[in-house]
């Protein structure tokens, strides 16, 4: 992604969004370059945007599947 440093650490974070909180959208933010991107879109449930923000910033290396703290 543009903007991230390929050594910093990025903190994710997933927010659920919406009338009823039942969408989830992902912030991510850049700890060297203070860089801040969001997910621009909804996902119907945590898994799908843990995944696209993987692949978004980078890290889809297929290991086990997504997974968030």
């Amino acid at each position: 992604m543009q903007g991230f440093s390929n050594n910093a650490p990025v903190k994710v974070q997933f927010v659920p969004v919406g009338r009823h909180r039942r969408e989830w959208m992902w912030k991510a933010r850049d700890e060297e370059s203070n860089t801040i991107s969001i997910s621009g879109q909804r996902f119907e449930s945590v898994t799908d945007a843990v995944r696209d923000a993987r692949t978004t910033l980078g890290e889809d290396d297929d290991d086990d599947g997504p997974s968030a703290a």
